[in-house]
């Protein structure tokens, strides 16, 4: 580098700097030029901010030696500053050595996932793209779990639950209890055998409904009045029995009991319960003994050619009962 000493003023001044008004240097940034005014593209505070007017300021180190994140250009780190060898290959990250250094690696996993598929009861999926995964619907606005919705799965549209079976046994619906779903009743279809497509309507009033399982029987109270036809009532009240040969009056199994004696005869009562009554049609001409616990409030059976009615009311079980004797004139 040359020196000035020796030379004069006139013959080096134009290779001196100065500012551009030939002033003092102050807070307002001035334009550096040489001597003979030429500008250098350079301003100049007092406060030491140097701009160039083509590259913007001038960045120096602070007082701890660093360079704040605002001061780096975008994209201005690369390997070299990352003190990491090489460009690596695509999809790989940059991880510490530990050691101040860094290096790339493979993401854990094996990097992107490549492909959607859809298992039972979706579909969509895809290897490209946004993917997108839907339940499967064989029918518009209905789709399918479990199953197909043909030879299994429950498939669910607007009102409509169709549950089907592939398992060989009929299609349920478990209901839980509330409390850790410890136990739960099953509502189940008829076998394939009972041939049913029967429709089960729900009452239209809140109650419970009453299976046999629980009592196998049903409430007075839930008999509707003049519900109870004919055909409703139990044999021991509809039923005519012949006793042929047999002397045993089962008061359960009929109303009408109808004998023809062979010869001297005495019956014995089963089945009898206060204010049942039966109508005994006798014929034959021998004698006829009824239980000790009937009393006869008209005449003791006589045996006579022609039917006689016997009417027999039990006032009292099986312990007392009252007969009116009556033959057919």
């Amino acid at each position: 580098m040359a020196s000035l000493t020796g030379n004069k003023i006139k013959d080096t001044y134009t290779s001196l700097l100065k500012v551009g008004d030939n002033g003092t240097i102050d807070s307002s940034a001035q334009a550096l030029t040489d001597g003979a005014g030429n500008n250098l593209g350079l301003t100049l505070t007092n406060t030491g901010v140097i701009v160039s007017t083509a590259k913007g300021t001038l960045v120096g180190t602070s007082s701890t030696g660093e360079v704040s994140s605002a001061m780096i250009a975008d994209n201005a780190v690369t390997a070299t500053q990352l003190n990491i060898s090489g460009n690596g290959t695509a999809g790989q990250l940059i991880q510490s050595d530990g050691d101040g250094s860094f290096s790339y690696t493979s993401a854990a996993g094996g990097g992107d996932i490549t492909s959607v598929v859809a298992g039972t009861g979706l579909s969509g999926g895809g290897t490209s793209g946004d993917v997108t995964v839907s339940l499967a619907s064989s029918t518009s606005n209905s789709f399918t779990a479990g199953g197909n919705g043909s030879s299994g799965g429950v498939t669910l549209a607007d009102g409509d639950v169709q549950v089907r079976t592939g398992t060989g046994s009929v299609a349920k619906v478990k209901l839980y209890c509330e409390s850790s779903n410890a136990h739960f009743q099953t509502i189940q279809a008829a076998p394939h055998s009972s041939g049913s497509s029967a429709v089960l309507t729900l009452p239209t009033a809140t109650g419970t409904i009453v299976a046999t399982g629980d009592t196998g029987s049903v409430a007075s109270a839930m008999i509707a009045d003049d519900a109870v036809s004919y055909a409703k009532l139990g044999a021991e009240f509809t039923t005519a029995v012949a006793l042929g040969s047999g002397t045993e009056v089962n008061w359960a199994s009929g109303q009408v009991f109808t004998k023809t004696l062979g010869g001297d005869t005495s019956l014995t009562f089963t089945g009898v319960q206060t204010g049942m009554q039966i109508n005994l049609v006798i014929s034959g001409n021998y004698s006829l003994t009824l239980p000790t616990s009937v009393k006869e409030i008209t005449a003791n059976y006589v045996g006579a050619d022609g039917e006689q009615l016997i009417s027999i009311v039990s006032t009292n079980g099986a312990t007392e009962q009252f007969a009116t004797i009556n033959k057919v004139v």
